[in-house]
């Protein structure tokens, strides 16, 4: 296989921070989901999906599970 692509959803306001932590300029990851109808409500916009390459999608992940519900808290 030569190229693998994992689509993720992203806060539209944590965008830049997450190009920031796949360039290693921060080191905390910000949230994201894998299914557009698990995001939590957002009363500041809503979300933007990012399709990342499977290596980019690795170092995401080794940082910050994705189930890791108490960054919002639970989703409803």
């Amino acid at each position: 296989m030569k190229c693998m692509q994992v689509v993720i959803w992203v806060h539209h306001m944590q965008i830049d921070e997450l190009f920031d932590f796949l360039n290693e300029r921060i080191k905390n990851a910000p949230p994201y989901w894998y299914d557009q109808s698990q995001l939590p409500y957002s009363i500041s916009g809503g979300y933007v999906q990012v399709v990342l390459p499977y290596e980019s999608y690795s170092n995401l992940r080794s940082a910050r599970d994705w189930s890791d519900q108490d960054w919002y808290g639970p989703v409803s």
